[in-house]
């Protein structure tokens, strides 16, 4: 049977979101792909060399484009203060892309509050790529609460107004030291570890899965 390959490219708000995105949106097609009729060859990610965060809508565009015209698919990655950017960069990615003939479908890839909630999601993964993990200092209790602010473990009712943590403050409180090798150096094992329907159970990871699915069905399911 014929290859058909299926190149993405990732246009990714930061570079230290970089390393974890490019495996997990590699190890998401994959599983995506099983179920093609056809064999399909899934590339690894094509990504910007530079986060767009701070760059005019000009500049994130033609790079964008520069991207889209070498890959299948392009991921536009934000947190979500940013989403409307990014929706906003995948419309006009999509009217280009139509009027051109050419270039990968756009698709936006927008976690809520920030990538670190995906990344804290699966506790089984975390605690498997950090031997030793005091896992009781986890404080979500199912995988959709890594979209809210949390009250560390031990600390409900303790003082009205407590401050709630966001994903950074709980990685912080996790790992300590260990956070800045997870966060970067290892966050590939970390989604070698990742259960993906764990992943799902996250509202914005599955809307994400949902929107590459239906752009990878005309094609490629």
């Amino acid at each position: 049977m014929k290859e058909l390959p299926l190149r993405p490219g990732l246009l990714v708000e930061g570079n230290s979101d970089s390393r974890y995105l490019e495996a997990l949106i590699r190890k998401q097609l994959d599983v995506l792909v099983e179920r093609s009729d056809r064999h399909v060859e899934v590339y690894p990610c094509d990504t910007s060399p530079d986060g767009w965060t701070n760059k005019p809508a000009a500049d994130v565009l033609a790079e964008a484009k520069s991207l889209a015209r070498d890959c299948d698919l392009l991921f536009v990655h934000c947190d979500g203060d940013a989403a409307d950017k990014a929706y906003g960069y995948v419309a006009r990615l999509k009217e280009w892309a139509e009027a051109e003939k050419r270039a990968g479908q756009a698709v936006a890839l927008v976690p809520v509050l920030m990538t670190e909630s995906w990344m804290l999601a699966d506790k089984a993964a975390l605690a498997a790529v950090v031997p030793g993990l005091d896992i009781r200092s986890y404080p979500y209790t199912t995988p959709a609460e890594v979209e809210k602010r949390v009250t560390p473990p031990g600390k409900a009712g303790k003082g009205k107004g407590k401050a709630k943590l966001g994903p950074k403050q709980v990685w912080d409180q996790l790992l300590g030291r260990d956070a800045h090798s997870v966060l970067q150096d290892d966050a590939d094992i970390l989604v070698q570890h990742t259960d993906l329907d764990v992943l799902d159970k996250v509202p914005s990871y599955r809307a994400w899965r949902e929107a590459t699915e239906e752009a990878l069905r005309p094609r490629y399911l």
